[in-house]
């Protein structure tokens, strides 16, 4: 989370929103003030249950947050767009960012959104299965579609996966797919607040389903509202999705400090970026 946030700042990001569950609210604070200290303007929201449009209410007995793309709608309370979303569990690389910066910056903005997207081969566990968002790229880089592939692994040789109608499917490992490294504009922005509202009215008593945000951006592109540019990232991805993976991002973080891709100490360098 910290790196990621470094990459943004130098690539020209000019403030962080963290989107934070209220029970780990005060730790994060905390970690974040170390850290980030006064280098950024930084902003908290919580996904609460409760955000939602007036006229609607959440089921008493749902527990699970309503989803990715609530998350968003949750941050773009407090940061106008455009801006950038990202997980905090993966680490996307500065080129990642630059390139995300200069697509958001550019005027006349090419697409009303922007997504970073990595070769499959580079984004496999060695430590268990994946899900990914495997994209569809059509004319002039646009982005056609993402399709969530489950259960992906390397075995024997071979990459397989689960498509969402449990039916099995085998990649070659040079797909491209989604991170979770979007740019939106307020287009989309829009966009999504008319698609929950929606959401709410088919789902809204259905604890189970979720707003997702790689659902709710193919829904955009299928309608012809929104337009998707697929950056393809220059640095390699690494992130934790499994315990195991955790040894391998510490070593590679340490080798990348080593090299001076990163300074020893987040907090002063990003004080010098202030």
């Amino acid at each position: 989370m910290d790196y990621n946030v470094y990459d943004a700042a130098r690539a020209g990001f000019g403030g962080v929103t963290f989107v934070v569950r209220p029970e780990i609210l005060d730790a994060v604070r905390s970690h974040v003030d170390a850290v980030i200290g006064d280098a950024l303007p930084v902003h908290y929201v919580s996904q609460t249950l409760d955000n939602i449009p007036v006229g609607f209410r959440a089921p008493p007995d749902r527990q699970k947050p309503w989803g990715t793309a609530h998350a968003v709608l949750c941050a773009a309370d407090v940061t106008r767009p455009p801006f950038a979303v990202c997980n905090a569990d993966d680490l996307y690389g500065p080129g990642a960012f630059e390139l995300l910066h200069a697509h958001l910056t550019r005027h006349p903005r090419p697409t009303d959104a922007a997504l970073v997207g990595y070769a499959l081969d580079e984004t496999l566990s060695g430590a268990g299965e994946v899900a990914r968002g495997v994209c569809q790229l059509g004319r002039e880089g646009l982005l056609d579609r993402i399709t969530e592939v489950r259960e992906i692994r390397r075995r024997d040789g071979w990459i397989t996966g689960v498509e969402a109608d449990g039916g099995p499917v085998e990649l070659t490992g040079s797909e491209v797919v989604s991170m979770n490294l979007w740019g939106f504009s307020s287009h989309v922005i829009e966009v999504l607040h008319r698609q929950f509202a929606r959401f709410l009215e088919h789902w809204g008593a259905d604890t189970a389903q979720e707003f997702f945000l790689s659902t709710a951006v193919n829904q955009q592109i299928e309608l012809e509202v929104s337009k998707v540019h697929v950056l393809h990232a220059p640095d390699s991805w690494f992130g934790i999705t499994h315990a195991a993976d955790r040894v391998r991002s510490q070593a590679i973080l340490l080798e990348r400090v080593a090299s001076g891709a990163y300074p020893k100490r987040l907090a002063e360098g990003l004080l010098r970026l202030a």
